[in-house]
């Protein structure tokens, strides 16, 4: 029994234990539903099998990966540039805090819709991630450099400490722990709203378009195996931006040392 308990006390085996709850309850569903409303396991696995032998799934999924990043990208750039101007300039921090919290407060579906009249489709997912990450971004930078040492910062300017190594060993310590929750936390987000996006600006070879398709020809295996697709690179890609983000932190902290 004590051996049991310690085997339970491991993070793999309740995440296991978790994974295989969930797809019993899964199945026990799906034998209750109608099967043109709810597919088993079984069904999502083979129409997932299905759909990755056709070369239009992969293309569906490197399009919305591509500009979902391209999205991330742009908006994280325009954060970080904008966040050091609002710092250094509190004209620029009033005029641009309307937008934030507009930014913050409007429904992706409205955003959507209203972007729609303004540009292709092709480009929604890439404009949706980049309004959801902005606002993210540039409050975390805002609230680190809010923070920072006055003090220290006015000594390394009466000692004349150049700008590059300030950045690195006054700056950044203070703001980067801020940035990196950030980025961890608008990944996600960015992800789900340019689908979210997509499935109302229906662009040419995107899951977005895949996903409703699938919902209007009621191929309710192939809508489960899309939402699995998606959880699958959501979960990835958090993963993939957490030990990147980890190994940046070290990186970092590590050359944290006399400048001199």
């Amino acid at each position: 029994m004590s051996r049991f308990r310690s085997l339970l006390g491991t993070k793999a085996a309740r995440g296991t234990l978790a994974a295989i709850f969930w797809l019993a309850a899964w199945q026990a569903v799906s034998f209750c539903a109608p099967k043109i409303l709810f597919a088993s396991p079984r069904r999502t696995v083979a129409a997932l099998a299905r759909l990755a032998g056709q070369g239009g799934f992969w293309l569906s999924v490197a399009h919305t990966l591509g500009k979902s990043a391209l999205g991330f990208l742009l908006a994280f750039v325009s954060a970080v540039l904008l966040a050091a101007v609002a710092h250094r300039f509190r004209v620029a921090k009033t005029l641009l805090e309307p937008a934030v919290q507009l930014m913050k407060s409007l429904p992706v579906a409205c955003f959507v819709v209203v972007a729609l009249i303004w540009m292709p489709s092709a480009w929604i997912s890439v404009l949706v991630a980049g309004f959801v990450v902005f606002p993210v971004t540039y409050i975390n930078l805002q609230d680190g450099l809010s923070r920072l040492d006055r003090q220290l910062d006015e000594m390394a300017q009466v000692f004349r400490v150049p700008f590059a190594a300030r950045l690195r060993y006054l700056y950044l310590p203070q703001v980067l722990p801020g940035v990196l929750s950030g980025c961890r936390v608008s990944v996600g987000m960015c992800w789900k709203a340019g689908i979210a996006g997509e499935i109302i600006g229906l662009p040419l070879h995107s899951i977005g378009e895949q996903l409703y398709l699938s919902k209007f020809y009621m191929a309710v295996d192939e809508l489960f195996a899309w939402s699995l697709v998606i959880i699958a690179i959501s979960l990835v890609l958090e993963k993939l931006i957490a030990r990147a983000l980890r190994y940046l932190r070290r990186k970092m902290e590590g050359g944290y040392g006399d400048p001199v």
